[in-house]
């Protein structure tokens, strides 16, 4: 039998800690919810004498958090863009600075309890694109993807029971 406040409902809050040693930023309203990701890689130990695999290890690992980014203001594309550099109300393009930050992700359940995952270390990848069309919202798509902390972990998942 299942229990109900188990069951995660509804929108999480993505904040941004840009530089690391700050203070979270909510990056505001999202498009389609936030997601968040991890994926293994493994390999397959095998001997002659077995059909199938008498082990398995861990080749590689990765974690992401990706949303569409709603409020289109300088600093959420200054986050989202990996290579972007800001001045005042000037963002520049290019040169290959890479920003690293924090990101973390909250969300409740029924019972109004919060499931929080923080990636401590974070840099932005992937490709920023945003259209203009008559009687649509514009939207920054982002991918935040984890990277080794201090503490050599790429993220941790918290679940208040109270």
């Amino acid at each position: 039998m299942g229990f109900s406040a188990n069951v995660l409902v509804g929108v999480a809050i993505l904040s941004v800690r840009y530089p690391i040693g700050g203070s979270y930023v909510d990056v505001g309203y999202t498009e389609d919810g936030v997601s968040f990701e991890y994926a293994v890689e493994k390999n397959m130990i095998r001997v002659e004498e077995k059909t199938y695999p008498i082990k398995q290890t861990i080749n590689t690992e990765s974690l992401k958090v990706t949303a569409n980014l709603a409020e289109v203001t300088l600093s959420n594309l200054f986050k989202a863009m990996a290579g972007a550099s800001q001045v005042g109300n000037v963002l520049t393009i290019g040169g290959g600075v890479d920003k690293e930050m924090s990101i973390k992700l909250v969300g409740k359940n029924p019972a109004g309890f919060n499931l929080t995952i923080e990636l401590p270390v974070a840099v932005a990848s992937g490709t920023i694109g945003m259209s203009w069309r008559k009687n649509e919202k514009t939207v920054i798509p982002v991918t935040f993807e984890a990277i080794e902390s201090t503490t050599g972990i790429l993220g941790t998942l918290t679940y208040a029971t109270s």
